[in-house]
């Protein structure tokens, strides 16, 4: 349908709709570029030194997902599980009778528990109590492994209120430890902590239960509210709060963004935060803005989009995985798909890379059957009489003859001025409110992928018949990155398991291998830290592996000065920086917030808290 404005002028044409992403014309043996005015540059580490790692199993290996799906196909298992998706209780309770006791171990066991956990509460709410009893007897027969305290100390207090009300039942008591009477703060038999001080926090002392630790690193810790429900203000999305390493707070600030991506090294003391609309925010130590930039404006991301023709992962926000700011806030880091891209505070950049294909893969230049801009703009364009590219001064030259020529003080007795008027400034406004650079178009290039080599060869009766699937993913997508320590470098990990340091200008210097990309780098300097769901990778000097440790199911890596914690929900584990542990300290609560002090680290929980002395964060 045309527009309003190519209406008016009678210059418009049909465009049809711009779904196709085919090639009309592919660039066989050519020297074209993709269209971009700033491509990254291809990577290649064949001159890297390249050091082979342990390779770190994935999460499904470990986890018993391979177990879940057997049992899922199972034919008297399955359909448990099935009942248990659709939160079927009584339907998963009947079918568990007809388990044998094996099949009722496993994950099964757990679909099991939660419906008969789930039934109880309905049955004591509704006031059934002697129901809800039975069945709380039947899940400790049926699935004792699964039996938590919380599910014992319910059957207790059943019991008694059916003893209240002059109920006669059965059953006894079961014997459960009540929380009281645990530990608040418990040191392994091995550390070599002291632990002093335990005592409740007063109700200002509390740590905020809204926050969580985002980082630790050189200067202090990081804690980020990323509901914003902390702040007594409207429109707040997040909240974000600095503490020095003593646990001071340094500075708090209401964000009216989200946080859906963020990054910051051990080394260094700033933040980087990109929410979910592509806009990167950078902070320093004292919470002061260093950089925003709109990603989804910056022109290397629009190149990406208006040139790769298989951008099938979905929106922007979906393609950056890794954000980072330098350890001395100069520069930014993200990643686009199998791209890295390194920018100074002004967005300039210093490099950019894009990941080597998977083997059996290429990329091929051809013409774009798609525009390179709008209809809405090539409309305006041709209302203009112009056409791409286009110098926006050209714009408003041509704007102010044509708004001489039909201005309706010039065109008295002519009805139609004051229409053909409207539409120029309608126009006008569209061409003036893109981005300037991507008037610079033509028709794009694009780059799209193909296949090197046949997936089979067949030959019967001197007939060759070669077969290509060209379904799969040909790019090697940036997953994880991090600014290095030192000397200005990063860190690239990489879908297929490798780890690239590059230099301060993007060269590639190592390339670890360890088959599965982390989900988190921490370089200190002379130690760094690769994380994978699994594993923990310790480098020492670049090169040597210091430790590998088993990490699966023990928390989140926190790496200080002198040394690096697991810190799970009530638990945390603590190491030497070469991977040597020094000890365990167990909580009876959930552990909210850890700080240092000069005779070692305090640890809190909502209302308690304890000091642990010979545990150092800091080097003094």
């Amino acid at each position: 349908m045309l527009s309003f404005l190519s209406k008016m002028f009678g210059k418009g044409r049909e465009v049809a709709a711009q779904n196709s992403t085919g090639l009309t014309c592919i660039a066989q043996n050519s020297n074209r570029e993709s269209g971009r005015r700033e491509p990254p540059k291809e990577l290649d580490w064949s001159q890297a030194e390249y050091v082979p790692l342990p390779p770190s199993p994935p999460t499904w290996e470990v986890d018993g997902r391979d177990e879940f799906h057997r049992e899922y196909n199972d034919p008297s298992i399955g359909p448990v599980f099935q009942a248990g998706f659709k939160n079927q209780y009584t339907k998963v309770v009947k079918l568990a009778c007809d388990l044998s006791p094996e099949q009722r171990q496993g994950q099964v066991g757990e679909v099991i528990a939660k419906a008969y956990g789930k039934l109880v509460i309905q049955r004591v709410k509704s006031g059934q109590l002697a129901a809800a009893a039975k069945q709380s007897v039947e899940m400790f027969e049926r699935v004792p492994e699964h039996v938590k305290d919380v599910d014992l100390r319910r059957f207790n207090r059943i019991l008694k209120e059916m003893e209240k009300l002059g109920k006669k039942h059965g059953y006894e008591p079961v014997a459960v430890a009540s929380p009281s009477s645990m530990p608040l703060f418990e040191a392994s038999e091995d550390a070599p902590w002291t632990l002093v001080g335990e005592r409740k926090l007063k109700g200002d002392e509390r740590p905020d239960p809204a926050f969580t630790i985002g980082a630790i690193d050189a200067r202090g810790t990081w804690l980020l509210d990323r509901s914003g429900t902390s702040a007594d203000q409207s429109g707040v999305k997040s909240v974000l709060r600095r503490m020095n390493r003593h646990g001071a707070l340094v500075g708090e600030k209401a964000l009216y963004h989200d946080a859906y991506r963020t990054g910051t090294g051990a080394a260094g003391s700033g933040i980087a935060i990109m929410d979910s609309s592509g806009l990167l925010h950078a902070y320093d130590e004292e919470l002061n803005i260093i950089t925003e930039s709109n990603l989804c404006e910056d022109s290397r991301v629009v190149d990406h989009f208006r040139t790769i023709d298989t951008n099938y992962w979905g929106e922007f926000k979906s393609q950056v995985r890794a954000v980072d700011v330098a350890p001395e806030g100069d520069r930014y880091l993200f990643t686009l798909a199998d791209e890295a891209w390194c920018c100074m505070a002004s967005g300039d950049a210093v490099w950019g890379l894009v990941m080597p294909l998977k083997e059996g893969w290429e990329r091929v230049v051809g013409r774009s059957e798609r525009f390179g801009v709008a209809q809405e703009v090539e409309e305006a364009l041709q209302l203009f009489g112009l056409s791409l590219p286009v110098d926006p001064t050209d714009i408003k030259r041509k704007y102010r003859k044509l708004a001489q020529a039909h201005h309706p003080d010039r065109n008295a007795g002519n009805p139609s001025a004051t229409e053909k008027m409207k539409a120029l400034n309608t126009a006008f406004e569209v061409l003036t409110g893109v981005d300037p650079n991507t008037l610079g178009y033509e028709e794009s290039d694009v780059t799209y992928f193909a296949r090197t080599d046949p997936d089979y060869v067949m030959e019967v009766e001197g007939l060759r018949l070669e077969i290509t699937m060209t379904a799969g993913v040909p790019q090697d997508w940036v997953y994880a990155a991090s600014f290095a320590a030192v000397d200005g470098g990063a860190y690239l990990a990489t879908y297929s398991g490798k780890v690239i340091r590059v230099s301060r200008e993007g060269q590639p210097e190592v390339v670890y291998d360890i088959g599965t990309c982390p989900k988190e780098i921490v370089d200190v300097g002379r130690y760094t830290y690769f994380l994978t769901p699994t594993r923990l990778y310790v480098i020492e000097d670049g090169t040597t592996l210091a430790a590998f440790l088993d990490v699966f199911q023990q928390g989140r890596l926190l790496v200080t000065q002198a040394g690096f914690g697991l810190l799970t929900g009530k638990q945390l584990q603590w190491f030497t920086h070469a991977g040597m542990k020094t000890g365990d300290l167990t909580t009876r609560d959930p552990i909210r917030s850890i700080y240092a002090t000069d005779s070692g680290v305090v640890v809190q929980t909502r209302q308690h808290q304890v000091e642990i002395q010979g545990l150092l964060m800091c080097n003094p």
